[in-house]
C-alpha cells in the first residue's frame, strides 16, 4: 500500500503592505504635530521651523547634502538660510511632511525658484503645469523666457508651441516688438510658424524692424532670407514687398526678391508629378497632368485628386478642375471653375468639390459620378456649415 503524499506548506511568505508608505508618511507627520523627536531648526527672517534631519534629507538632494556632508550645517542644531523667505520655507517644509503644496498665481513664480534652488523636482514640475494651464498671448514669451532659465525644458517647449501657433494674434502687441532678435529669428525660421499664408511672415517681419529701425536694419537681410518669397502671391510681392524701401535700397533683398520672380515665372513650370510614399520611403513619378496649374489649389474627394485653377503654360489665368484617378494612373478634365483664378483654396465637403474664390464658396461642376448632386437650398445649407465650421476650428497652420 502506497504511503500518502504530504503537502508541504511554504516556509516564506512574501508580504506587502500598499498602505505602508501612506501610514509612514502620515506617522511622521503625527511626530512634527506633536513636536517629538526634533533635530535641527531651520531659520528665515527670523521665523523658525522644526524639523527632522532624515525627513528633509529624503525629500531634497539639498539638505542631504547638507546634512550628510562635511559642511559645517551637518553638525549644527539651527540653519538659518538666506536665499529664502519665510513663507516659501514653510511651503517646502510642510511639502516634506505631507508631500502637498498649494501653487497660486501669487506665489508660483517664486515657488518654482525656490523649489529649484533647493532642489524639490515635483514642486518645480507642479509649478510648470500650473504656467503651462495659464499661457496666453499676454505672457507666453515671458513664460517661455522664464522657463529657460530655470531648466524648465517641457514648460519652454509648450511656451515656443503656443507662441507659434498663435504668432500672428502675438505679433500686434508691444511684447513682439520688444523681442531680443534672436528669438524673433528662431520663431520666424520655425516651419511650424502657424500663419495664413507667408505674406503675413513678411509683415511681422517688417513690423518688428520698423519698431527700432536705427537699431535693427542691419538684421533685416537675414530676416527677409526666412521669409519664403517664392511663395508669397505674385501681386503681393511686386506691390508691397519688391516696392518697400527696406528692400529696394538693398541690393541683397533685391536679389531675393528677384530670384523669387524667377522661380515664380513659368518657365521652369512643369505639369510633372511627384508622390510620396511613407511605406517605401521614397518619391515616384505619376502621370503629368494635363496643363501646369501654377499657384493652383488642391483637394480630396472621392478618392481622387482634384487639381484647380492657377496660371496655365501660357502664364493665363485658368479656370480648369483636373482629377488624378489612382486606379487608372490618370488626369482627366473634371469640370471648371465659376472663374479663373489662382492662389485660392478648396476643400472636399459633403462630398462636393468647394474652390475657396474671393473669400466667396462656389460649388464646381464635377461629374455626377464623383459627387453627390445637391439642390439649391442644400448647398447654401451646406456653406453655412462649412461657415460654422471654420468660426469652430483654426485656419492657419504650419507652414
Amino acid at each position: 500500500m502506497e504511503k500518502p503524499v504530504l503537502q508541504t506548506q511554504p516556509s516564506t511568505l512574501p508580504f506587502f503592505d500598499t498602505a505602508h508608505a501612506f501610514n509612514l508618511l502620515r506617522g511622521i507627520h503625527e511626530l512634527r504635530a506633536e513636536r517629538k523627536f526634533f533635530d535641527v531648526t531651520l531659520c528665515a527672517e527670523g521665523k523658525e521651523f522644526h524639523c527632522h534631519r532624515t525627513v528633509l534629507a529624503a525629500a531634497s538632494t539639498y539638505f542631504r547634502a547638507m546634512f550628510a556632508g562635511t559642511l559645517r550645517e551637518s553638525v549644527m542644531d539651527r540653519v538659518v538660510l538666506h536665499e529664502v523667505s519665510a513663507e516659501l520655507l514653510g511651503l517646502l517644509v510642510d511639502f516634506c511632511y505631507t508631500g502637498r503644496v498649494t501653487v497660486t498665481q501669487d506665489n508660483v513664480d517664486v515657488l518654482l525658484k525656490t523649489a529649484d534652488l533647493f532642489q524639490f523636482p515635483s514642486v518645480k514640475e507642479a509649478c510648470c503645469a500650473f504656467l503651462e494651464q495659464r499661457l496666453d498671448v499676454s505672457n507666453c514669451l515671458e513664460i517661455q523666457d522664464f522657463a529657460e532659465a530655470y531648466a524648465c525644458r517641457e514648460l519652454a517647449a509648450s511656451a515656443r508651441r503656443f507662441v507659434l501657433k498663435n504668432i500672428m494674434e502675438l505679433a500686434k502687441g508691444t511684447d513682439f516688438e520688444r523681442l531680443p532678435w534672436k528669438r524673433l529669428l528662431e520663431f520666424v525660421s520655425d516651419n511650424d510658424l502657424c500663419v495664413d499664408k507667408e505674406e503675413t511672415v513678411y509683415q511681422i517681419a517688417v513690423r518688428w524692424v520698423k519698431a527700432d529701425l536705427q537699431r535693427r536694419l542691419h538684421y533685416w537681410p537675414e530676416l527677409l532670407q526666412q521669409v519664403r518669397l517664392p511663395f508669397v502671391r505674385r501681386f503681393f510681392l511686386l506691390a508691397h514687398v519688391e516696392s518697400d524701401p527696406l528692400v529696394y535700397l538693398s541690393p541683397t533683398c533685391l536679389r531675393m526678391v528677384n530670384e523669387a520672380r524667377s522661380f515664380q515665372s513659368c518657365e521652369d513650370d512643369s505639369a510633372e508629378v511627384d508622390v510620396y510614399n511613407p511605406q517605401k520611403n521614397q518619391w515616384d513619378k505619376i502621370s503629368p497632368m494635363t496643363q501646369v496649374h501654377v499657384g493652383g489649389s488642391v483637394a480630396v474627394l472621392g478618392g481622387k485628386l482634384y487639381v484647380s485653377g492657377g496660371y496655365d503654360n501660357t502664364f493665363e489665368l485658368s479656370d480648369v478642375v483636373e482629377a488624378y484617378d489612382p486606379t487608372s494612373c490618370s488626369w482627366a478634365l473634371a469640370g471648371r471653375l465659376p472663374q479663373p483664378t489662382f492662389w485660392h483654396g478648396s476643400v472636399s465637403i459633403f462630398r462636393q468639390f468647394m474652390p475657396l474664390v474671393s473669400s466667396v464658396f462656389e460649388p464646381t461642376s464635377v461629374p455626377e459620378s464623383n459627387a453627390v448632386h445637391l439642390h439649391r437650398h442644400q448647398r447654401h445649407q451646406a456653406l453655412n456649415n462649412l461657415n460654422n465650421l471654420n468660426q469652430n476650428q483654426d485656419v492657419n497652420a504650419a507652414r
